[in-house]
């Protein structure tokens, strides 16, 4: 079972299509599951969903569990909160200010957007995650990523692949240079 998590923005769903099709492995997004079966209790003043958690968890175990012997991509930010023993869990990380572009996009609210800037400054999904599998790694950049890829792909293969290594990555520098320009999320 392998678990895409990151900050909300950061590139996680194309991240796990990509990796959908290089193992042939099924990717399921945590949010479609939440709102098919509506495992939510209303919004919170951000507009985000409420979601029930434990009914989430319960939902997802029994997708798990009917999965075939291939194995199962999960896709979410809500990941980083669930234990659900992930044999890999990959944390897609995001450049701050290319964060904020895409949230901007998305039209988030400034203190939703204040909030997961926070949340990838301090690696947030990035900590839970790790305390969550067998195995974390942390990605940033496409070369990252296709290496990620490609071991996950040979693991897949039952080789015993060498785990790759990849630098730490640090954003609290891209969160002093925000505030240090001004913004106006508050900083």
């Amino acid at each position: 079972m392998i678990a895409v998590t990151g900050t909300p923005g950061a590139g996680k769903t194309t991240f796990a299509e990509s990796l959908s099709k290089e193992t042939g492995m099924r990717s399921v997004e945590v949010n479609d599951v939440v709102e098919e079966k509506k495992l939510f209790d209303g919004v919170d003043d951000n507009g985000s969903r409420i979601v029930k958690m434990q009914k989430l968890r319960m939902a997802l175990e029994e997708i798990i569990k009917n999965e075939d012997a291939k194995g199962i991509i999960l896709v979410g930010h809500l990941l980083a909160d669930l234990n659900l023993d992930y044999d890999i869990a990959a944390v897609v990380r995001c450049n701050l200010k290319t964060l904020i572009e895409r949230m901007e996009g998305r039209r988030y609210k400034k203190e939703k957007l204040k909030e997961n800037l926070v949340s990838e400054s301090i690696d947030y999904c990035g900590v839970q995650a790790a305390q969550r599998s067998k195995e974390s790694y942390e990605v940033e950049s496409e070369e990252q990523k296709k290496l990620l890829a490609g071991y996950i792909k040979e693991r897949l293969g039952e080789k015993s692949p060498e785990k790759p290594s990849f630098p730490e990555i640090n954003k609290l520098s891209e969160l002093l240079e925000l505030v240090y320009e001004g913004n106006s999320y508050g900083f």
